[in-house]
């Protein structure tokens, strides 16, 4: 027997399964910047339902035709791993092992400490102390005023200083080696003392008969009370808290 009926043909479309890469840019970068964590989409029906972890945390974004952007600014380093996609058709993808990492950099920190007071003339050390940030690192500083850049190689370092005045000191900013960069204000002022100065007056010729005379000490500079040593003679002597005058026969 044969059957004259017309027999339909029935097409069956098959749906590629959705695909979706994750970078980020820029990477690396420094806490406080941004970066954009970007969803593309080479396969699949848009749009797309994506399930990832940031730092382990689950997150799910709608993701459409174009992608997505995303900015983020995680304060550590990051790993954003894909999970699992869908998209508009239903179709489904495990993405498991897909990720990227954005790197975080710490931003650098540094204190820095020396006298507070110092003698003229006299060489102190202006020591810097840097807590965070990769070396070496440049530091951007000024006296009284008058910006100058140093580097320092080492977590612990120091300059060797001599301020003829009162003089301050000002980290103004300090980049490290991962170009991350704080601008801060630190201040330092130190206090320089003169030298005392002494003046001897009096003397002259006396007779051989118990006569005496005064010898005066004068002090100019300085700050008192003073101590005084002094040699009459062959005979060495000191004298403690003294004032700008001290007179002896």
């Amino acid at each position: 027997c044969i059957n004259q009926n017309n027999i339909s043909s029935q097409d069956i479309y098959v749906n590629p399964l959705p695909d979706i890469n994750v970078s980020v840019a820029p990477n690396p970068i420094c806490v406080g910047d941004n970066a954009t964590l970007i969803f593309s989409t080479p396969n699949g029906t848009p749009p797309y339902t994506v399930d990832y972890l940031a730092g382990g945390v689950p997150a799910q974004d709608n993701v459409p035709a174009a992608g997505l952007n995303l900015v983020i600014n995680p304060s550590s380093t990051t790993t954003y791993e894909l999970v699992y996609v869908t998209d508009a058709k239903g179709c489904n993808a495990d993405l498991s092992g897909e990720n990227t990492t954005l790197t975080v950099n710490e931003i650098p920190q540094v204190s820095f400490t020396s006298p507070s007071e110092t003698c003229d003339g006299d060489i102190i050390q202006l020591n810097f102390n840097f807590t965070a940030g990769v070396a070496p690192w440049i530091v951007n500083y000024s006296v009284n005023g008058t910006p100058t850049t140093i580097p320092f190689n080492n977590p612990i370092d120091s300059i060797a200083i001599s301020p003829a005045t009162q003089t301050v000191y000002t980290i103004n900013s300090i980049t490290d080696n991962n170009n991350c960069t704080n601008d801060i204000t630190q201040a330092l002022s130190i206090t320089t003392h003169p030298l005392p100065e002494v003046i001897l007056s009096g003397g002259g010729s006396i007779c051989n008969d118990g006569s005496t005379t005064d010898i005066t000490f004068t002090i100019n500079s300085g700050s008192p009370p003073y101590n005084l040593s002094y040699s009459a003679g062959l005979i060495p002597n000191t004298v403690a808290n003294i004032g700008s005058i001290y007179t002896i026969s």
